[in-house]
């Protein structure tokens, strides 16, 4: 852009040049640039931070399956095992082993199982895996998990014998 000064000595107009500016199309660019980087992060922050909550709900069923487990094979893997007298906030939900309660934050379900996997009659001893496997909901919200949601199980061996444990 150029812009006509004031005559000078001789009577003449000079032409001089206007200091360079930013157009209009230049800021529109930068702008969508900028808008569209924006975009990527907040996208990146958003699942980075949806993975550590999932991360953490994994943890959560993992650190609870093994308090179970351990406190089962305590008692010998007995079938008439009672979770709820761990005082965790256990809660029986109808007359199947499955248990409802918040752990840490994270609403979740606790299934238990066992099968005996081998019987030695003579000696009077039992093989007998037991199993405890945790639900919870994606949306993480307190209802029951549907098949599409995540699951954790966890097991392990003990040795019942005559007297029961």
């Amino acid at each position: 852009m150029t812009v006509l000064n004031a005559p000078d000595r001789r009577g003449t107009r000079r032409r001089t040049r206007m200091p360079a500016g930013v157009t209009l199309l230049e800021l529109i660019v930068t702008t969508v640039i900028l808008a569209i980087a924006s975009l990527g992060a907040l996208t990146y922050q958003y699942h980075a931070v949806k993975r550590a909550r999932s991360a953490r709900a994994e943890i959560v069923a993992a650190q609870l399956a093994q308090l179970l487990l351990d406190d089962w094979k305590s008692t010998g893997g007995n079938e008439f095992y009672d979770p709820t007298t761990l005082d965790l906030g256990l809660e029986q939900i109808g007359s199947d082993p499955i248990y409802r309660v918040t752990f840490n934050g994270f609403p979740m379900r606790a299934q238990l199982g066992y099968s005996d996997i081998d019987t030695d009659s003579e000696a009077g001893v039992t093989l007998r895996e037991i199993r405890v496997t945790i639900r919870w909901r994606r949306d993480y919200k307190n209802l029951e998990p549907t098949a599409a949601d995540p699951t954790f199980t966890s097991s392990t061996y003990v040795r019942r014998d005559q007297s029961g444990g």
